[in-house]
């Protein structure tokens, strides 16, 4: 096989096309001959092999054909994966910072990395082994608000939604299957909706958001481009079959002839067929479109959808289409209908309007010879292959090279926790804090170190074929740590007047509902409380009292446990006396033996010094802080306060009267 010749092959569901291809001068593409070669049997359905022996017998005689056009022995092929092949999804990923960090493009890069690893782990289970084709960031979010671009902002949290794109290992292994029992090695493998857009949408208009529909037989694939790069792909698996099946079932026609019914379509105004009875059909095309319009619609209702789904939820500026089933009649005008863009906006993408392309036969001339010639131009591609290996850390690993290659992608597909590398926080600590959630976040971790064949490098730096990355694992941060004493504000104190003495009461220091000192270490999801006693109760707490044993007065009024309590208030807590206290013994002084007073009929004696009413109201255990009414307190018959002045005989009534 001389080596200026390039072979190229479009594997599809319903035909083979051979190109063979030769660079001239000027770097244009020249087809020196083609054939095409239909399945005889339905050896392939929406574009994957199901019968290798029977596609390989189809690609021999393409090969035979065209090695008897050149004069030579065809050796290697370049050829394509279908896009029913790719494996598409969504996922999220979300990193934690501290508040008041500003994020970095750095930052944004290991948010998306994280990402396609989400999506990687959810799309594993169909392969073993899985090349990212492609990726794109749908939608960030800053602490759970869509932002468009977190970089430079400040934050506790940021997320990303990603669409990726893979390709299992498996359909890889049975197209080279397909091709070595045909006597051929893989020259060059790529997507057939990359192939198709490196035709049909040069880089020179990959600036505007355009997508590329390849409508074949099985599938539609999806190629959308955006700011100079092709960051989605996508496919339905629908396509020309299902307008040749409606056609089949409703006039009653076998497969092939509803296929030639549909070519058909195109080309005259008056078609004649025969139905499986041997009934002769000769009908206006307008009147077949009226049969195949409810599914040309449901199909470009279907490709709509999906070309949205990719592109952000909107309409691109335009649709290029290509493929045989591009040129179904009605299916511009439904394309643009559901993507509400006007229908010049969809236009078919023939050979004649493709750049440095020259071809010197009329056949092959419409929409379906672009996916062929753009398998083609992309094996010409510096490096002629779409598969790169390099070395991580002395293993080798494979990535297909459709967007350009980095460090992150290396090492995602060398199964390397990414975390590992960049040194992953510490956890955090959360923990409820008077009544709101704290969240302390871990320490910073110290990240490796990349080189690329000795050079320092990021996980952004591009790689290419052989290179050898070495990598070294980053150290973990420490764990969140807090005490109370971290928490507390300095000089925080309740200053009351208690029992006449000036008393400042420091916090109260609580974990789930226990006293704790100040060097108690605070554990993840506990109740931590630092405050000032709020009620009589706290305090007397806090200053280990027992207010069973005593009748309390906040500045001169009777109070209870759950009295609230402030600083500047004057507080007295006065020892209750038994109840059955004896009455002082006739003819003792009253200095020494203090007095004897009556309350609600009932005798009590009062010790040396505590005079006044509150104090007899706390000997006879009566309790004035349970509001049941309007209370009235009489000395001698005379309302009186509870700071009265009591004498020796004195007759103390207490009632309450209605409010």
């Amino acid at each position: 096989m001389s080596e200026d010749i390039l072979f190229a092959l479009d594997i599809g569901t319903r035909t083979v096309v051979g190109l063979l291809c030769k660079v001239a001068s000027g770097g244009v593409l020249r087809v020196e001959a083609h054939h095409v070669e239909a399945h005889p049997q339905r050896a392939m359905l929406d574009g994957q092999i199901h019968d290798v022996a029977e596609v390989s017998t189809v690609i021999r005689r393409v090969k035979e054909q065209l090695e008897a056009a050149a004069g030579c022995t065809l050796e290697r092929a370049s050829i394509a994966a279908a896009g029913r092949a790719l494996s598409t999804l969504r996922a999220d990923s979300t990193l934690k910072f501290d508040a008041t960090r500003e994020i970095t493009r750095e930052d944004l890069r290991n948010l998306e990395m994280q990402g396609l690893a989400v999506a990687k782990e959810k799309v594993s289970g169909q392969s073993e082994n899985l090349y990212c084709v492609g990726y794109s960031p749908v939608a960030y979010t800053l602490n759970q608000q869509l932002i468009a671009n977190p970089v430079g902002q400040k934050g506790s949290e940021v997320g990303v939604e990603l669409i990726a794109t893979f390709l299992p290992q498996v359909v890889v292994d049975s197209l080279f299957s397909a091709l070595a029992k045909a006597g051929l090695a893989v020259g060059s493998l790529t997507l057939e909706p990359i192939a198709a857009m490196t035709v049909a949408i040069p880089p020179r208009l990959r600036m505007l958001n355009l997508a590329l529909v390849d409508v074949g037989a099985g599938t539609s694939d999806i190629a959308i481009s955006r700011e100079g790069t092709i960051f989605a792909y996508a496919m339905v698996d629908k396509a020309g079959d299902e307008v040749t099946e409606a056609l089949a079932q409703h006039y009653l026609l076998d497969f092939n002839t509803a296929e030639s019914v549909k070519l058909a379509l195109g080309e005259r105004e008056e078609l004649e067929f025969t139905d499986v009875l041997g009934n002769r059909y000769h009908l206006a095309r307008e009147d077949i479109h009226k049969v195949i319009e409810p599914v040309v619609d449901e199909l470009a209702a279907a490709i709509a959808r999906t070309i949205k789904e990719h592109n952000g939820g909107v309409a691109p500026a335009a649709v290029f289409c290509v493929g045989g089933g591009s040129q179904t009649p009605l299916l511009r005008e439904y394309l643009s209908i559901h993507l509400d863009i006007p229908q010049e906006r969809t236009g078919i993408r023939r050979r004649e309007a493709l750049d440095n392309i020259e071809f010197d036969s009329p056949d092959l001339a419409g929409p379906e010879v672009v996916t062929p010639l753009g398998i083609a131009l992309t094996a010409l591609r510096p490096q002629g292959e779409h598969f790169i290996q390099v070395q991580v850390n002395g293993d080798s690993v494979t990535l297909f090279n459709v967007q350009q290659s980095n460090v992150a992608q290396a090492l995602l597909h060398s199964g390397m926790d990414l975390a590992e590398l960049l040194g992953a926080r510490g956890q955090p600590l959360e923990f409820n804090f008077n009544g709101q959630i704290r969240r302390i976040p871990g320490q910073p971790g110290v990240p490796g170190r990349v080189r690329i064949n000795g050079q320092p490098a990021t996980l952004e730096s591009s790689i290419g074929p052989g290179d050898s990355i070495e990598v070294s694992v980053g150290s973990r941060g420490d764990d969140a740590k807090c005490n109370l004493e971290d928490l507390a504000e300095a000089g925080c104190t309740l200053d009351l007047v208690v029992n006449g003495e000036l008393v400042s009461v420091p916090e109260m220091r609580l974990i789930n509902d226990l006293p704790a000192s100040g060097d108690s270490e605070i554990g993840p999801g506990d109740a931590v409380e630092i405050r000032l006693p709020a009620t009589v109760a706290e305090l007397a707490a806090l200053m280990d009292v027992d207010i069973e044993q005593f009748a309390i007065t906040i500045n001169g009024q009777l109070a209870g446990g759950e009295s609230p309590v402030s600083s500047g208030q004057s507080i007295e807590f006065v020892q209750r006396e038994l109840a059955d206290a004896p009455v002082a013994a006739s003819g003792a002084s009253s200095d020494s033996a203090g007095l004897s007073v009556s309350v609600n009929g009932r005798n009590v004696t009062l010790p040396p010094g505590q005079n006044q009413l509150m104090h007899a109201l706390a000997a006879a255990d009566i309790d004035c802080s349970s509001a049941r009414g309007r209370l009235i307190i009489s000395v001698n018959g005379r309302e009186a306060e509870f700071t009265t002045e009591l004498a020796d005989g004195d007759r103390i009534e207490v009632f309450w009267t209605a409010m």
